[in-house]
């Protein structure tokens, strides 16, 4: 059995719709009375549409976000990170699947006029086929709070897609805290497993990179005398290497550990 998450209504009509947590749709409309079927004006169940990729148990992405923007698309948040745009008709019409969210949480869209995603002279067919819309933000579970473009849709390349980054919040408790040796920069871990390099004089992060989460809590962080790289300890007693330039965790040989018991944690 499915749970309810979002509903909305259809703008210039009487249907609406309520999202899942398995990624479909309930499609309600109004029940005619010639049909005998319910009360007059009583909304009833019209179909079941699957808005989000299926699994092979049939089950999709949860939906936590579902709106209508610009009284033309019904938009689609889901757990995955992703956001759809499907017309009235629930056709996809364009989807942001590459923008380094994590699970969608909040959509918001701007008031000025919808931006198409191609200009005239990149598109030569009906201009009325071209997605549209206006910039809108995006919060994640993770603290992210992202502005995205339209113009995002027809990006090839992954790295153009993540669109701009507003604001990256702490999403746990912190953990370990270290001081760059000559930067004004701060190492910041979270219980949640994750590393957030600040500049305290510009107040802004030098690292948005929020990919690498650990399963595993940190415990303490330092940095090398050069300050090129952090040193981290877990919970599960291992000590991983991050470089401060790339934010990207350091491959090593073999991994260094300060116990094989999953228990002992480095403090």
């Amino acid at each position: 059995m499915a749970r309810f998450t979002k509903t909305v209504f259809i703008p210039n009509s009487e249907m609406a719709v309520t999202g899942t947590d398995i990624g479909y749709v309930i499609v309600w409309d109004r029940s005619l009375i010639i049909e005998g079927i319910g009360e007059q004006n009583e909304k009833r169940l019209i179909k079941i549409v699957a808005l989000n990729e299926l699994n092979s148990n049939l089950v999709g992405s949860e939906i936590n976000i579902l709106t209508t923007v610009h009284d033309k698309y019904l938009v689609c948040g889901n757990e995955n990170g992703t956001i759809r745009f499907f017309d009235f008709y629930f056709k996809v019409v364009a989807w942001f699947s590459d923008c380094y969210l994590h699970n969608v949480k909040s959509i918001s869209f701007s008031k000025t006029d919808p931006e198409p995603s191609q200009t005239n002279n990149e598109y030569s067919g009906d201009t009325d086929e071209v997605f549209s819309c206006s910039e809108f933000l995006v919060t994640d579970s993770n603290a992210m709070i992202a502005m995205l473009k339209s113009k995002l849709f027809e990006e090839i390349e992954p790295g153009k897609k993540k669109g701009q980054t507003i604001m990256h919040g702490i999403k746990s408790a912190i953990s370990a805290i270290a001081v760059h040796p000559r930067l004004p920069i701060l190492a910041i871990a979270g219980e949640a497993g994750f590393i957030l390099l600040w500049d305290y004089i510009k107040k802004a992060n030098t690292i948005e990179n929020y990919d690498h989460f650990s399963k595993d809590e940190f415990t303490r962080v330092e940095f090398t005398t050069d300050g090129n790289e952090i040193l981290v300890a877990q919970t599960n007693g291992e000590i991983r290497i991050l470089e401060t330039q790339s934010g990207q965790w350091k491959k090593l040989n073999s991994p260094l550990k300060t116990s094989e018991s999953k228990r002992s944690s480095v403090t």
